[in-house]
């Protein structure tokens, strides 16, 4: 699904990391974790292709992200930033507008799945009568994580999900992840939990190859 080869970025002259090689199968979930400054968002990002590698490739499904190629490839990937900006004052219209983006018009807005998500996640179905001011960071997380896998994107790219949550919802969260994984999806996550990372396929501190 996603092969990250001999990745490095630098700043100027600070090197996050280097010689990096990461991939992820298709019913798997990995994990990224690491002290702050080493790079982890970062490696999202260029994942996404919001940001540049120094050096190194990434390739998803048999396809090398370039310039070129990174608009195609984006419709393959659901991207969940940890910091979640929600520009619409309701949260019925908040959940709706990733469907409305060109990308994703293909896949229907299905409120029903949305609250079985909300279930599943231990959110409760009053949330969508809600202004976004009055949720919650860990509710904003769960809720975008719900969102991201209504557009059934094959690879999910998370930015520490679980860093506003308990260890109870850590769990739903971890389980919710993985069924999305049981279903042939993959999960990209940066994580500081350690909790959440046992509960992945596999994890790598990047903080361990910095120069």
């Amino acid at each position: 699904m996603l092969i990250i080869e001999n990745a490095s970025i630098v700043y100027g002259h600070d090197t996050l990391f280097s010689g990096l090689h990461l991939h992820v199968q298709a019913g798997q979930m990995v994990g990224v974790t690491g002290p702050s400054g080493c790079g982890k968002t970062s490696l999202l990002r260029a994942v996404m292709g919001f940001e540049d590698l120094s050096e190194g490739s990434i390739s998803l499904m048999g396809t090398k992200l370039t310039a070129h190629t990174i608009e195609g490839l984006r419709r393959q990937m659901a991207w969940i930033p940890q910091e979640l900006a929600l520009p619409m004052e309701w949260v019925r219209e908040m959940v709706r507008l990733p469907f409305t983006l060109r990308a994703n018009r293909a896949t229907p807005y299905d409120e029903a799945k949305l609250l079985e998500c909300f279930d599943a996640l231990g959110l409760d179905h009053s949330l969508l009568e809600k202004r976004t001011a009055e949720v919650s960071g860990g509710q904003r997380q769960r809720m975008m994580l719900a969102v991201a896998v209504l557009l059934e994107k094959p690879l999910l790219v998370v930015d520490e999900p679980t860093s506003a949550l308990d260890a109870q919802s850590v769990d739903l969260v971890a389980q919710f992840l993985r069924r999305q994984t049981q279903r042939g999806g993959a999960v990209l996550v940066v994580s500081h939990d350690r909790r959440f990372l046992e509960a992945c396929d596999s994890y790598q501190n990047i903080g361990t190859i910095n120069p």
